[in-house]
């Protein structure tokens, strides 16, 4: 996860920087108004952003570390010239320069899929036709431009239109584009693509759309999803979106699911927990390095169980496993749900080594020092699981005790602050007051000891998952919060 921050930073931090001074207008042509309703997935890059759009990425890069800063383009750095760099290294053998290319180029590209068949195909057996759709700035230069390397490519085909190049495998595909064009009209204009996309968080920089229903009636995905998964997925539908934004203070990424369900089960049994997982993280350690933390997650599963909806469990052989498991440890169903997890349950790893955590070629981990606390369950029922549970039975046990209302089961020293105490926490995890389930990782403990110039610069990462609309809608969301300008 660390690359990834750091890398998806710098992408767009080295590109889009000099918007604090540019303040681009929004606005223009948009690839999905070329592309076809037919189409099962969508995705779109945006870097042609507006002035307040411009305000947070200063506020951002001014809390990104110095040593992220450093490698960043400095210059002027116009749009452009980001994409050209981009379409040259997609097509190395371009006869073009990267100036000649940045004089009809755009700053925003789209791509879509929809279901085809024969040489449409975007290669045989794929079951579906894909476009990318790429602004460009001068039609008549796009299509000199590209005329002067298509040749170059025996797998290429294009056609310059309402201001994009839209570019893809064949003319067939092409040819197909117009004719699900001329049948369904724009993906701009279908009512379900349209709702989903006028929830997207405001200033997403790239954004993705599908919708798992359609996909997975296109055989072709259907049979490559069922292998990869090494199981039959039965009948999955709903649809999702997903975006990268920059926010004053963090980089997010979220993903939104809509009526998601797998052989009929969604996500309805979580919506009614209260979103009280961050608040559930706040009491742990303030030496917490990693944490999971929710709320009402014993009433969930409890409801879940008698209604015979449990999550992941596909078969009465699983479950009655499960009864046995909990049964021997006095934890009868559905009560023992509630003595394990508490009405708040929240874990937290502290004060770890990384290399001593996953091991080394030289021996084994070493012992992880954590803390687990649930609220409202059971001492004696935590205190027989951590006994059955030992895996040495050499070693010290980790300890149960209370604190207050909440059972605590703990290993190894801790610091006495609170993690809730911590900016950095407050920082990364603010807004996510709605999530079932949240999860924080400290970078700056995990980096200390590294190559990294500043670890306490880096800040941490926060994770949400959030149920609503009574299940029909779930969110993901994502984030790396830097602590440079602090």
């Amino acid at each position: 996860m660390i690359p990834v921050a750091a890398g998806a930073a710098v992408v767009v931090m080295a590109g889009t920087v000099w918007a604090t001074v540019s303040l681009v207008s929004f606005g223009g042509p948009q690839p999905e108004e070329v592309l076809p309703a037919s189409s099962v997935a969508f995705a779109k890059l945006d870097l042609s952003i507006d002035g307040s759009q411009a305000m947070e990425l200063m506020e951002f890069v001014d809390r990104l570390p110095d040593e992220v800063t450093e490698e960043m383009d400095q210059s002027d750095g116009d749009m452009t010239d980001l994409f050209a760099e981009g379409f040259l290294e997609t097509f190395p053998d371009a006869p073009q320069s990267q100036d000649e290319v940045a004089e009809w180029i755009g700053q925003r590209a789209g791509f879509a899929a929809w279901p085809a068949s024969g040489e449409a195909q975007m290669e045989e057996g794929a079951g579906v036709a894909a476009v990318v759709a790429l602004a460009v700035e001068d039609e008549q230069l796009a299509e000199e431009g590209l005329n002067e390397f298509s040749g170059e490519y025996e797998d290429f085909a294009f056609e310059v239109i309402d201001g994009f190049a839209l570019l893809t495998n064949s003319d067939a595909a092409l040819d197909d584009r117009m004719s699900q064009m001329e049948e369904h009209g724009p993906l701009a204009e279908a009512e379900t693509f349209s709702g989903d996309m006028a929830d997207v968080p405001g200033g997403s920089i790239a954004v993705g759309w599908s919708d798992f229903t359609r996909l997975m009636e296109v055989e072709e995905f259907a049979q490559s999803f069922e292998s990869e998964m090494a199981a039959e997925t039965g009948e999955m539908s709903g649809r999702t979106t997903a975006t990268l934004r920059v926010d004053g203070e963090y980089l997010e990424a979220r993903m939104d699911v809509f009526d998601f369900e797998v052989d009929g089960a969604g996500m309805a049994w979580l919506s009614e927990t209260p979103g009280a997982s961050v608040a559930a993280l706040e009491s742990l350690p303030e030496s917490t390095v990693m944490a999971l933390g929710a709320s009402g997650l014993d009433t969930a599963l409890a409801d879940a169980y008698e209604n015979d909806e449990l999550p992941f469990v596909t078969s009465s052989g699983q479950l009655q496993e499960m009864e046995r498991m909990f049964n021997g440890m006095g934890a009868g169903l559905p009560e023992g749900f509630t003595q394990l997890l508490g009405s708040s349950t929240a874990f937290g790893v502290n004060s770890i080594d990384m290399q001593s955590f996953f091991g080394s070629s030289y021996g084994g981990g070493e012992e992880v020092s954590f803390q687990y606390r649930a609220v409202g369950g059971d001492e004696q029922v935590l205190s027989d699981f951590v006994e059955n549970m030992a895996a040495d039975p050499y070693a010290t046990p980790p300890g149960v005790s209370t604190d207050g209302d909440a059972v605590v089961v703990s290993q190894g020293s801790s610091a006495t602050g609170s993690l809730g105490d911590d900016p950095v926490f407050q920082q990364t995890m603010q807004g996510m007051d709605e999530a079932v389930v949240a999860g924080y990782f400290d970078m700056r403990q995990v980096l200390t000891g590294t190559d990294v110039q500043s670890p306490d610069q880096w800040g941490a990462l926060g994770m949400a998952l959030s149920v609503t609309e009574e299940g029909q809608r779930s969110s993901l969301e994502l984030r790396w919060s830097p602590s440079g300008g602090e």
